[in-house]
This record gives C-alpha cells, sequence and structure tokens, in this order.
C-alpha cells in the first residue's frame, strides 16, 4: 500500500489556475512529472491526462476527474483544519482522491478529463477512443466529484436549450397588431415553468429542472425588436427531456414565431443512473448511499464503454463555485481511506 503526504501536492495544483487553457496544460504537465518520478507511464490522450501500469487496454476499472475549474474566485489559503480555493473540492481535491486509488490498486485507469466544466470534449473523444480500443470489456468506473464522501449512483443531465423569437421591428408605440419577441419569450418562460416533470427517489427526492438564465433582446428602449433569445439551464432526471421539451412548444399557438433547439458548441451530459442492483446493495452495506445533485462524466464512460460507474469524492457540492469554497482536512483524510474501499468493492 503506497501512502504519502498528499497535501502539499493538492496545494501545489489549487496553485495553478485551471480555469483556462494554459493553466489546464500546466496543471497536466505537473501531474506528468509526479508519475514520471514515481516510474509510471502517462501521456495525454484526445485532451485528458491518462496513467497507466503495464498497458493503456489492461484495466478494470476507470478512475476519473476533472482538473479544470470555473473562473478563479478565491485564492489559495489555509490554515489546520482547511483548504480554501477555486477548485479544491471541485474537484482538485477528489483528482488527489483518484490519484491515491489509482497507486494502490491493479489493473485500474487514471483518467484527469481537461473541460468537464465546459464542453466536456475531453471525456467524450477520449471514451470514443477507448471504445475502439477495448471492444467489449467489462469495466466499471468511479467518477470522483463532491459528493460529502456518499457513493451517488447517479446524477443529473444538464442541457442548455435555446428558444429565439421573431418578430416585426417598430415604434413602441405602435403596437396594434405588434408581434413582440419578448413578449412571447416571457409566454414561453411561464408555460415552461409548468410543463410536467418527473421526480426520482434515491435517499430523498430529486426533481427536473428547467431555469431560463440569459435573456437578450432590443436595441433600443423606444423600439420593439424584431428578436429576442432566451436561453434554458435544464438539469434532468429524466430521459428525453430535450424532445418533451420541444414537442411541447410545438403545439403552442406562437409556435410559428419561435425556434428552439440545443445551445452549439459542446457537448452534454445526459440523465444517468447505475442499474446494476447488486452493486447498489453491495456498496450500501458501507457506505451512504445518494444521487449526485449535478452534472458529471460518469454518463459518457456508461455510454460508451458500457460500464457501471459510481461518483465519489470529498467536500459539499454547494460550496463549488462559490467564493466559499474549501476543503474539511479531516473529510479529506476520511476520502484517501474509503477509496480503497470503494475500488476493492466496485471490483468484485
Amino acid at each position: 500500500m503506497i501512502f504519502m503526504d498528499y497535501l502539499p501536492i493538492l496545494e501545489d495544483l489549487i496553485k495553478i489556475k485551471t480555469d483556462n487553457k494554459i493553466g489546464v496544460r500546466k496543471a497536466f504537465k505537473y501531474l506528468s512529472n509526479f508519475f514520471n518520478n514515481l516510474g509510471i507511464d502517462n501521456k495525454v490522450v484526445e485532451g485528458c491526462f491518462v496513467a497507466y501500469k503495464d498497458n493503456i487496454e489492461n484495466f478494470d476499472v476507470i478512475l476519473n476527474s476533472h482538473i479544470d475549474t470555473v473562473k478563479v474566485q478565491l485564492d489559495f489559503k489555509k490554515d489546520d483544519k482547511y483548504f480554501y480555493g477555486t477548485g479544491v473540492i471541485d474537484a482538485k481535491a477528489n483528482v488527489i482522491l483518484m490519484i491515491h486509488a489509482f497507486l494502490n490498486s491493479d489493473k485500474s485507469l487514471l483518467v484527469i478529463s481537461p473541460d468537464e466544466e465546459t464542453e466536456s470534449n475531453g471525456i467524450y473523444n477520449f471514451c470514443q477512443y477507448l471504445k475502439r480500443k477495448i471492444k467489449n470489456k467489462k469495466i466499471r468506473g468511479i467518477v470522483s466529484e463532491p459528493t460529502d464522501l456518499k457513493v451517488c449512483i447517479g446524477h443529473k443531465g444538464r442541457f442548455e436549450y435555446v428558444v429565439e423569437s421573431f418578430g416585426k421591428s417598430m415604434h413602441a408605440s405602435s403596437v396594434n397588431n405588434c408581434i413582440n419577441p419578448i413578449e412571447i419569450l416571457s409566454k414561453v418562460i411561464l408555460d415552461l415553468k409548468n410543463i410536467p416533470l418527473k421526480k426520482i427517489k434515491v435517499d430523498k427526492i430529486y426533481s427536473s429542472s428547467i431555469t431560463p438564465t440569459m435573456i437578450k433582446g432590443g436595441i433600443q428602449s423606444n423600439i420593439v425588436p424584431d428578436y429576442a433569445y432566451v436561453l434554458f439551464d435544464v438539469r434532468s432526471v429524466e430521459e428525453d427531456i430535450i424532445n418533451k421539451i420541444s414537442n411541447f412548444l410545438d403545439n403552442k399557438e406562437y409556435s410559428k414565431y419561435i425556434k428552439n433547439r440545443l445551445n452549439l458548441g459542446r457537448h452534454y451530459a445526459d440523465f444517468y443512473m447505475l442499474k446494476n442492483k447488486e452493486l447498489i446493495d453491495k456498496l450500501s452495506k458501507y457506505y451512504e448511499i445518494s444521487f449526485f445533485n449535478a452534472t458529471c462524466e460518469a454518463y459518457y464512460i456508461n455510454k460508451f464503454l458500457n460500464a457501471d460507474v459510481v461518483i465519489y469524492g470529498v467536500g459539499k457540492l454547494e460550496y463549488a463555485h462559490s467564493k466559499n469554497e474549501f476543503l474539511n482536512l479531516n473529510d479529506f483524510d476520511k476520502g484517501i481511506k474509503n477509496i480503497e474501499k470503494l475500488v476493492e468493492l466496485i471490483k468484485e
């Protein structure tokens, strides 16, 4: 069993600002030097940092987390009980958990994603690459995110959905028979607030949601615009929610004045739920079972590699992406110890 003082490594990683591609490359270089010093093979494949023993195709378990962060809101600082800083739990402490699991398990593959917070091109392309290599090999996976040391057996899907509205530009005083795209989008927002959405129960109730987060339209205060759009953040605990939204809007009286679609330019992780009841029952004897109330990369590993995947890590999700992001060092120690047992259980 390999044990080491991981806190200096974690501190170094937090200090590398990885809210941009240059920072991600620096972090990957740091990780490469770390593994080179241990005599462990590593390389960047399809944008992801990968470490492996013996052969990149010879593994039973994928251990994944991500190195990128949202825009830095809090620089690193520490005291005797806590580390603070953007990315400390989402997900650099969890990268360390995966490194420890990798160093202490046979036939595992460490995969660190470069862009989980944005396009997710890295894990998407890497899973496609790996699918060609391993064919129908049966594997399992752990994705490390801030789960408060609970084993999560699923996660929400996440999509960016755009509704565009088209009208006719005219003076704001001439509103008779006016088709105002802003008014149409107001109806869209209110209608989608009332669309029937599903719920699931794991340890508690989790719900789908459709939330408007950006709206733009208009060029001047006294002119009715000819165009406006709204972007929705869609979180799902159900499959095929995008078709559900599209069909719902297509049946509205204003449908001829709108166009609706996914926001382009990125991959989206759909709703994921582990269906292996035997594995869930086994894990529940040792861990509190929960559901990850956000989105992560477990979906891609399951979809493209047909792997049973769980989500596990240190840190409370509600503090990720905030100016108050922190890591409890006692919890970090527990996570290091618990991850060894988790790998052992999912490999059995």
